[in-house]
């Protein structure tokens, strides 16, 4: 690391001080309320709202953050590097064969109108982005500041479960949206190990990116095909294609040497 970069992340240490959990705050309500807007009067699905229109709320929200994340000094803690070492790229083996192997029974099934299928891609890249940027980015460079690393590490996944509980307030289905919570914080806890270990926000993102919009396409074929899914087995398929990557996400930052460099991104 030369003096520039050190020098750049001290002052983006000194500066997380500040209030980046209330810029999360902010963006999380600006997310939810464009998400609200759009569902209008009544509720509206979330396979619907990212299938039929551009989410200008998570766009307005990222765009909220990265200028906060700038101005405040939080940028040279966030992870917008290449990442480090670059052949460190080969952890996502396991959650880029889930998502080949998704986009591939999308494939299978029969893609949506390549309108449908371009605005689908829009919106979860943006979602991959924004939410990476405030967890992954804001929040871990906040909590690794004063926390032990366990500590911190569940604190940011379970936050980022927490938000997904307000999905609730733009559909109307709050046990969907506790699934959707519980789900979420698996995933986070593999887009973070992946945050730690690759030393780069940038490919998590594009990870996270990728995943919602595999998500979402298989969604849109299951939602045309038959009527809404039994909680109970939404539950389980969760658990059953989420689970292994919670895992997974765990062997990720079990070693000692791993954790070492957490707090700075030094390489352990």
């Amino acid at each position: 690391m030369n003096n520039r970069t050190e020098s750049g992340a001290s002052s983006g240490r000194a500066a997380m001080r500040g209030r980046p959990w209330l810029a999360l705050a902010v963006w999380a309500a600006i997310t939810l309320w464009g998400g609200r807007l759009q569902a209008g009067a009544a509720h509206a699905s979330l396979q619907a709202l990212v299938t039929q229109n551009l989410l200008w709320g998570v766009v307005l929200a990222a765009a909220f953050m990265a200028v906060v994340a700038w101005r405040s000094g939080w940028w040279p803690l966030l992870g917008f590097q290449a990442p480090r070492p670059a052949r460190s790229l080969w952890l996502l083996w396991l959650p880029g064969l889930y998502v080949m192997a998704m986009f591939g029974l999308s494939l299978a099934q029969g893609l949506p109108a390549a309108p449908v299928l371009l605005l689908v891609l829009a919106n979860t890249l943006m979602v991959g982005f924004s939410e990476e940027l405030a967890f992954r980015g804001v929040a871990w460079g906040a909590v690794r500041r004063v926390l032990p690393f366990w500590a911190g590490f569940f604190l940011v996944g379970l936050l980022f479960g927490s938000v997904h509980v307000f999905n609730g307030l733009i559909t109307g289905e709050w046990a969907d949206a506790t699934n959707q919570a519980l789900n979420a914080f698996m995933s986070g806890a593999l887009f973070l190990a992946l945050r730690i270990r690759l030393r780069s926000i940038v490919p998590v993102m594009v990870l996270h990116g990728l995943w919602d919009c595999a998500l979402f396409l298989i969604g849109t074929l299951a939602a045309a095909e038959a009527g809404p899914t039994p909680l109970g087995k939404q539950v389980l398929s969760g658990l059953a294609l989420v689970g292994p990557l919670f895992v997974y996400a765990l062997l990720l930052v079990r070693s000692e040497r791993v954790r070492a460099g957490w707090r700075d991104d030094r390489m352990p």
